[in-house]
């Protein structure tokens, strides 16, 4: 199986809501509040809301009473609570009237399951502002209209679990077992979390034929949040998320390990991939229990999917899984059935919050495009967590059965539901042109989307030398989109993000942001006839920031031995500085030449200036203006590692040796 890694390919320059479903890492506890807008700030939601709904009551200016409404839907939203969010957005729009504002109400009325409103609202923002994210919702709203109103091929039953507080996230254990997650009352501790007002979240089991729930173990559940549980195929092995205080800092959530011995479970350990403040969790287990698949936000934004490789007792380095799967959304709760991957995800097109998605792998290694699994398994809310037992095979009466979590209640925050999905009648053909015709308009129904987002690379100390540590979103970016048939621009959203809708064909993005180098995505649209479900392309540019007088090492520039000619090998890194200088007509540069500190220093000095030179002619031979290039041989004048010479290692030696630019003004 092959496991494609995203990576930052340029070489130039280049919420935190953990109860439930451990939505957004990390949480502020216990912090004392006395106005809403600080209990927002510091993650206090249920306690916001009874604040700011008494400060709404109180304010007279409207400014004020937008902000208190703006607040108590998105606290509302966070905790899952739609129909209170979408009445505060609504509110919120009545006394601003903004784009934000009706952007915040289309997209309550989405997760509502208010389609058609939230595609005419949708709509209305796309004329007005000629913003494509805005038109590839209201596509999206459009097909979920269209398959909300389709009659229904399934059963859907509400779990015998469920209660007032939520249940989330079912494993099967054993032959006749579910463990699930709740923060109902009876959980380990008792304190209260003050995210929710509930209690923190524990294991529970219950026998599938039985009403009868217990925690699950007291080893396994402790004061601290536990949920999101997955088993190994012979059951003693048992991983699970866990959240512990890291005192101010707040909750950091961490994947934990036990093996249970003669029926007991051993105290469980974390699994260390990343460090302590990085969340990662929802493990699911895959390829015989040999690859460990998880979710996890490095650069504490949004979450993707990665992996880890069972070596002995250990496991392997994590990393990420492609861009095939990861959305530039939030991608979490994998499971497994068989050779499918289930995942969660809100980056992917789909109906409202966390959709269900599923993936294989092809034959030649690679993953498949992640495909919704539709109603009823999505709906406006959240859904994720879907489970089907192994032993679980397909029949011409049923499809697929199992469990799966879902906030569409409204009013009880998740539950647990189970379901089974029947065949689709099929319709009787009259001649073989007329099937033709029926499959065409099929898969003229789907969509192609490409959604991107522009970000600026942090590299470690600041120095675009060493390795990237993080990448912010850059928000008004301007984005230029070359097509098979137009062009068109556009500017990525407050959070760097950007989605339309595409044809087939090759398209060509430029992104620019004043202050930042200008770069470029080339991107492969598919033919539709290819398509089996609604596709989402993701990319990624990657700016950076303009440095003037810092000096960045080209790679693989190399030369023979008392030599200054460009050698073939030394092409592609000078054809790629050539087009960060087409990308960017308004900056000049040096380009420099070190030797090491052998030889004689007139010798080194003028031979670095013959090959900083030869890199200027080929980049006048390939179009660029000699006025904005700059030959500079520095010999041996200014060493990237200022070692004694005889003592300089050869490796040493080989980073002294290197040819550079710099921006000038």
């Amino acid at each position: 199986m092959v496991y494609t890694n995203r990576k930052h390919i340029a070489w130039y320059l280049g919420s935190c809501f953990c109860f439930i479903a451990f939505v957004f890492g990390s949480c502020s506890l216990t912090k004392p509040v006395k106005t809403g807008e600080m209990a927002y700030a510091v993650r206090q939601y249920d306690k916001a809301i009874e604040l700011l709904e008494e400060e709404y009551k109180n304010e007279t200016k409207d400014a004020s009473k937008y902000r208190k409404a703006y607040l108590l839907g998105q606290c509302n939203d966070i905790l899952q609570r739609f129909n209170e969010a979408l009445k505060w957005f609504d509110i919120a729009d009545q006394y601003a009237k903004t784009d934000k504002s009706a952007e915040d109400l289309a997209y309550a009325l989405k997760k509502n399951e208010r389609y058609v409103d939230a595609e005419k609202l949708f709509s209305v923002l796309y004329r007005k502002t000629k913003d494509n994210t805005f038109r590839g919702q209201a596509d999206i709203c459009r097909l979920a209209a269209k398959k909300q109103n389709e009659e229904p091929n399934y059963d859907l039953e509400p779990f015998s679990v469920n209660t007032k507080y939520s249940e989330y996230s079912p494993a099967f254990f054993e032959d006749e077992f579910i463990v699930f997650s709740s923060d109902r009352e009876g959980s380990t501790g008792g304190d209260t979390y003050e995210a929710t007002g509930h209690s923190f979240s524990d294991l529970f089991v219950m026998s599938k034929r039985g009403r009868q729930v217990h925690n699950f173990d007291a080893v396994i559940n402790s004061a601290a949040n536990e949920g999101t549980v997955c088993f190994n195929k012979t059951f003693d092995e048992i991983f699970f998320t866990r959240c512990v205080s890291e005192g101010r800092d707040g909750q950091f959530c961490k994947i934990y390990y036990s093996k249970r011995f003669n029926g007991y479970w051993v105290e469980p350990e974390p699994i260390m991939f990343f460090d302590d403040k990085t969340n990662f969790y929802h493990p699911t287990l895959i390829e015989n229990d040999s690859v460990l698949i998880f979710s996890a936000a490095p650069d504490g934004k949004s979450y993707d999917l990665f992996y880890s490789e069972r070596i002995g007792d250990g496991w392997s380095e994590a990393a990420i899984m492609p861009s095939v799967i990861n959305s530039l959304g939030n991608e979490k709760f994998p499971t497994a059935y068989n050779d499918t991957l289930f995942f969660a995800s809100d980056g992917h097109p789909g109906f409202g919050g966390l959709d269900v998605f599923k993936t294989y792998v092809n034959d030649d290694g690679s993953w498949a495009r992640p495909k919704n699994m539709g109603f009823p398994i999505n709906s406006g809310a959240d859904d994720f967590g879907l489970i089907v037992e192994q032993s679980f095979t397909p029949s011409e009466n049923i499809v697929l059965e199992g469990f799966f979590t879902s906030s569409r209640n409204y009013s009880n925050l998740d539950d647990i539901f189970f379901f089974s999905i029947y065949p689709e009648e099929e319709a009787e053909e009259e001649a073989e042109e007329e099937e033709t015709e029926e499959v065409d308009e099929e898969i003229a129904e789907y969509q192609i989307y490409l959604a991107g987002r522009v970000v600026e690379v942090v590299y470690q100390d600041g120095d675009p030398n060493k390795e990237v540590t993080g990448k912010n979103p850059i928000s008004n970016a301007f984005l230029n989109i070359e097509t098979p048939d137009s062009t068109f621009s556009m500017n990525s959203d407050s959070n760097g993000r950007f989605l339309f809708e595409a044809n087939s064909g090759q398209y060509k993005l430029i992104a620019k942001m004043q202050g930042f180098l200008s770069d470029k995505a080339d991107v492969i649209i598919p033919d539709r006839s290819t398509l089996k479900a609604d596709t989402t392309i993701n990319i990624e540019i990657d700016l950076d920031k303009i440095v003037y007088d810092a000096e960045i090492v080209i790679p693989n520039i190399y030369y023979d031995y008392n030599k200054w000619n460009v050698r073939d090998d030394a092409k592609p890194s000078l054809n790629s500085l050539e087009e960060l200088l087409v990308l960017n007509p308004r900056i000049n540069i040096e380009l420099g030449s070190h030797t090491d500190c052998r030889g004689e220093d007139d010798f080194n000095l003028d031979l670095s200036q013959k090959r900083a030179q030869s890199v200027v002619t080929y980049l006048t031979q390939n179009g660029i203006s000699g006025n904005r290039l700059k030959a500079v041989g520095y010999g041996e004048t200014n060493f990237a590692i200022d070692c004694n010479c005889a003592d300089c290692t050869e490796e040493q030696h080989q980073i002294n040796r290197r040819t550079t630019f710099k921006i000038i003004q």
